[in-house]
This record gives C-alpha cells, sequence and structure tokens, in this order.
C-alpha cells in the first residue's frame, strides 16, 4: 500500500515539473522570436539609427556611390564540379608499329608540330620487305597473263574477220595484203592452205566441164574432179569450226588466268596492308623502285631491296609530338608505341556527375557550358558538351561528362585542373542584384538602397541563387527599387560606427 501512495506522489511530481519546464521554453521561445522581430523591423531607437547613414558631401564624394536596378532576368540554378583538362581522344593517337624490325631514322623530337602525311619514323622490316617482294611477283604474273588474254582476244577476232573473207570468196593474194599485219597465230598458214585447195579444186571442175562439154575428156573426170572439190570445202569448213573453238577455249583460260593473278594480286597487296597496319583505301599502286642508267644512257627500273623493306609511319592527321619511346638503332616489336602525336587545338573538359549533380544530365551535346581554369586572373571560357555517359561507375558512383573546349591559342594544356559549372534545372525569371552590392553582418543580408541625395537606408533580404555576377532575391526587394552597388563597405562602415556611438 506504501509502495502505491510513493508511485503516485511520484507521478505528480514529475508531471508539475514538465509543466513548469515546458511552461518555461515557451516564455523564452517568444521573448526570442520578439527581439528578431525587432530586431529586423527596427522598431528600437538603436536599431533605427543603425538602419540608415547620412553622408556629409565629402565623404558622399569619397564613397563614390554608384547605384543598379533591381531587374528582372533568368537565373538557373547551377553547381560546380571538378575536372581536367584531357586529350581530345579523337585528335590524340599513339603511333604503333605494325610490324617487327629496326629503327633506322627518326625525323621528330617532342614538341615538334608536324602536317598529316609527314614522315614520323622509319623502320627496316624483313617482313614487310618479303610480302612487297611477293606483290611484285604478283603484279608480274597479272601482267604476262593480261598479255595472254589480249593475245589470245587479237588471234580471235583475227579469225573472225579471214573467216568471212573466206566465205565471201575473196582471192588468195588479196586476203594475205589484207591480213598481213592482223593477228593470227598458227591458223593463218592452216586456214590459207585449205582454203587455197578449195579455190584449186573448184577451177580443176570448171576447166573439167569446159572439156566434157567439147568431148576431150569423158564424164567420169568431172566426177572426180567435183568429189574433190567437195572435199576440199568440207576440210576448210572442218578446219574453221575447229580453230574458232580452239582460240574461244584458249581466250577464256586466258581470261580465267587473268582473273587469277588479279586475286591473288589482292591478296598479296592486304597482306602488306595487314603488316603496316593500313585500310584498303590507303593502298598505293605504285611499287618501290629506283632508276639505273643502262650503258646505251636509257633508264631502267630496278627493285630496290632496300625500299622494299622500309616502313615510313606518318602523321595520320596535323598536331604535336607529345612523346617519342624509340630511337634509331633499336628493335621494335609489333604493337610497340613508338611516339604519341597530338592536335591540342582542341582538348576535352572531363568531369564527374555525382548523386547531387545528376539534375545535369538534362545537358545534351552541343549545349554551351562555363568552364573555370584554376589558374590565377584566368577568365571562365566556354565549352560544348560532346557527350553525357549512359553508365554510373561502380566505384566512384558517378557519370562521366564530357565537353570539348577551344585551345587555339595553346594557353590550356592537358592534366590542368579546373571547375565546370552545370545546370541543375531549367532557367526561370527572378529579381536579382549585383553581386558587389549583397552585405552581410550578424547573420543578415542586405543592401543599401538610396533614401534622398545623402541618406541611404540597410534593406534586408533573402538571397536565392549566385550567379554570373548575380544575386537572386527570395524576398524583401521589389523591381523599381535602386540598390547601391559600388561604395557599399563604405556605407556598412559608416553604419557600424554610428551604431557604436
Amino acid at each position: 500500500m506504501k509502495s502505491r501512495i510513493f508511485v503516485g506522489v511520484l507521478v505528480v511530481v514529475s508531471a508539475t515539473a514538465g509543466f513548469l519546464g515546458w511552461q518555461r521554453y515557451f516564455s523564452m521561445a517568444d521573448s526570442a522570436a520578439t527581439e528578431v522581430v525587432a530586431e529586423n523591423s527596427g522598431a528600437t531607437d538603436n536599431g533605427e539609427k543603425a538602419s540608415h547613414v547620412q553622408l556629409t558631401p565629402d565623404k558622399l564624394k569619397a564613397a563614390g556611390i554608384e547605384l543598379a536596378d533591381v531587374e528582372l532576368t533568368q537565373v538557373r540554378p547551377e553547381s560546380k564540379v571538378p575536372g581536367r583538362l584531357k586529350y581530345d581522344d579523337r585528335r590524340h593517337v599513339e603511333v604503333r608499329s605494325a610490324t617487327g624490325g629496326i629503327v633506322t631514322a627518326v625525323h621528330v623530337n617532342p614538341g615538334d608540330q608536324v602536317q598529316a602525311g609527314d614522315v614520323l619514323i622509319e623502320i627496316s622490316s624483313p617482313e614487310v620487305g618479303s610480302a612487297r617482294a611477293d606483290v611484285l611477283q604478283r603484279a608480274a604474273e597479272l601482267k604476262l597473263a593480261a598479255d595472254s588474254r589480249d593475245w589470245e582476244q587479237d588471234i580471235c577476232d583475227g579469225l573472225a574477220k579471214l573467216s568471212t573473207a573466206i566465205r565471201d570468196r575473196k582471192p588468195v593474194e588479196s586476203i594475205k595484203q589484207e591480213f598481213k599485219n592482223v593477228t593470227l597465230g598458227k591458223n593463218r598458214v592452216q586456214l590459207l592452205s585449205a582454203y587455197s585447195d578449195l579455190l584449186l579444186a573448184e577451177s580443176l571442175v570448171s576447166a573439167a566441164r569446159d572439156s566434157v562439154n567439147s568431148g576431150v575428156v569423158p564424164g567420169r573426170i568431172i566426177a572426180e574432179r567435183t568429189n574433190g572439190r567437195d572435199n576440199a570445202e568440207a576440210a576448210l569448213l572442218t578446219a574453221l569450226e575447229s580453230l574458232t573453238y580452239t582460240t574461244t577455249v584458249s581466250r577464256r583460260h586466258a581470261e580465267v588466268a587473268v582473273e587469277d593473278a588479279e586475286r591473288r594480286l589482292r591478296i598479296s597487296r592486304q597482306s602488306v596492308l595487314s603488316l603496316l597496319g593500313h585500310s584498303d583505301a590507303d593502298e598505293t599502286p605504285t611499287s618501290p623502285v629506283s632508276e639505273n642508267k643502262a650503258a646505251d644512257g636509257k633508264t631502267t627500273e630496278t627493285t630496290n631491296p632496300e625500299s622494299l623493306s622500309r616502313v615510313q609511319m606518318r602523321a595520320p592527321f596535323a598536331g604535336t609530338i607529345e612523346r617519342r619511346n624509340f630511337s634509331p638503332s633499336e628493335r621494335v616489336a609489333a604493337g610497340d608505341g613508338l611516339l604519341t602525336l597530338a592536335d591540342t587545338v582542341t582538348l576535352w573538359v572531363a568531369a564527374d556527375l555525382r548523386e547531387r549533380e545528376w539534375s545535369a544530365l538534362i545537358l545534351k551535346t552541343g549545349d554551351e557550358i562555363v568552364v573555370e581554369p584554376a589558374t590565377p586572373d584566368a577568365k571562365p571560357l566556354i565549352a560544348r558538351v560532346h557527350f553525357v555517359g549512359r553508365e554510373v561507375d561502380p566505384t566512384t558512383n558517378a557519370i562521366p561528362l564530357i565537353a570539348v573546349i577551344d585551345n587555339a591559342n595553346g594557353q590550356l594544356r592537358p592534366g590542368m585542373f579546373v571547375r565546370v559549372v552545370v545546370p541543375l534545372a531549367e532557367s526561370r525569371d527572378a529579381l536579382t542584384v549585383p553581386e558587389s552590392s549583397v552585405l552581410e553582418h550578424d547573420g543578415h543580408t542586405f543592401v543599401f538602397t538610396p533614401d534622398g541625395n545623402d541618406t541611404f537606408r540597410r534593406v534586408d533580404f533573402i538571397p536565392g541563387l549566385h550567379v554570373n555576377g548575380k544575386v537572386e532575391v527570395i524576398s524583401g526587394l521589389h523591381a523599381d527599387q535602386q540598390v547601391v552597388s559600388r561604395g557599399g563597405f563604405y556605407l556598412k562602415s559608416e553604419m557600424l560606427l554610428e551604431g557604436e556611438e
């Protein structure tokens, strides 16, 4: 029973103490709120005196007061993220050796400016020399096959013309004269011989008929000669058909040989291009040759073995040599990086967008962003978005942003640290004041507004975004006001002195 009474008393005491504590808390809060309202409103005498500053003519001249309008402008929430300048991957390449060999000459040093097509380094490669020699062999075989095909084609064309002349029964002497410079091959003798036999047989038949009519020779002779003529004609036609077929087949074989030679030449050239690491568009039909003077003074072309094995690495575009890894007489293997070439007229700005900046994913290719170099006195620069990544890096939990910045003046260098200003939302209209007009004191943000010719009044306001030298006004100012944009610190000092007095 006593324990129950004790518990009841304890509950009553606790409730009473809690009530008194909460009453004291609300009393203190009301007092603090009253003080804040009084301070902001300037209700006290001291506050009223400290909210206005009156300057004498001399002080007004020394302050150099300048005014600016509270104006309606477009603002956009932004964030500054760290970034680095990098080589433009589209204009940065490490020139690698496509084949093994010995470095015979190096024509550039780091820092040299080169143009597209300039020879950078030369390598002697036996493997490339062997492949090029095979190309020359295949090219010679193709030329021979093409000459053979043309020869067979000329024979076919000449045989067709000769067949027409024979069927027209032109005289042998006329045919010999007409086809003197026509290509016929071995067909000329065979056909002209058969054609002469036919003409002879026909003349014998004609003479026998005249003799039979005059009764000089018996009729049996004309029959024999007629049979001989028919046999001669059949032999001629057989020779024409046989030779036509033979020459046609020979021409087709020659065409097939040309096609095969062309394929083998293409394969050989592709082998060379594969060794050199070039594409089909880079193939050149000319072969390395040197000129020699013969005894009669005529120039002859002969294959130069040294030029066959020489590999010239050329600049794919105009740029600067950033690094060189090999010197003459050093051995290189396929895939070794010989030197690095870069065009720094444009650079990449690489930044990571973390979760708090993911609102910047609204950026699209071609959008302009501001880049602030970390070097002293550097002015903000404009870059254009190249791409925004799609995948979140599992290590940094960030999305890459790449922008392209102009570096035609060469002041920027890869590796430099920069700050990238990225938008976090769309632009909106808002009241703004110059950043130079905004002052702070005791945790309050304020500006000075003119209140007469020599008097200025402090006006507290709630600031918002800071963008491009402007400060957004959330509340406390309106559009038809003016603020002190220059000389505000002088007014603040005078205000604080008056408050102390």
